[in-house]
């Protein structure tokens, strides 16, 4: 029996762990030893690490992908069915459906909201839900 046979999932940290325990050295142990001049630059990094981490544990909202699905038409995960919205929209697919408009503000409001969640979640406490 070798070493990697006893390796558990336990035993090693997922991709969101290896980020939330860089991004927790970096606050604790390099940032604070970082020149005035390069603050920025690393506070910039800080702040892209834990836009990453929120991205690796943010979970698929499935009424979204619902609504996705039904104003694309098509199936797949949200990143790749907003990606179809988009396209839809550019090519004016909704234009004078004034059925859809309803759905797809709403939608297009969700996917906002989503986003935030993950690059600006304390934006988040300013912005009213809708709904």
């Amino acid at each position: 029996m070798t070493g990697e046979d006893l390796a558990t999932p336990l035993d090693t940290p997922d991709a969101a762990g290896l980020i939330a325990i860089a991004l927790k050295t970096f606050r604790e142990t390099v940032l604070p030893a970082v020149p005035a001049e390069q603050r920025f630059a690393a506070l910039m990094i800080a702040n892209a690490l834990s836009i990453a981490e929120r991205e690796l544990t943010v979970r698929e909202d499935p009424a979204l992908a619902d609504a996705l699905r039904r104003l694309t038409g098509a199936e797949g995960d949200v990143p790749n069915l907003s990606r179809r919205l988009c396209t839809a929209i550019t090519e004016g697919a909704f234009d004078g459906r004034l059925g859809s408009a309803d759905e797809l503000r709403d939608t297009l409001w969700a996917l906002t909201w989503a986003r935030l969640a993950v690059s600006n979640p304390k934006h988040l406490n300013s912005v009213p839900p809708r709904g």
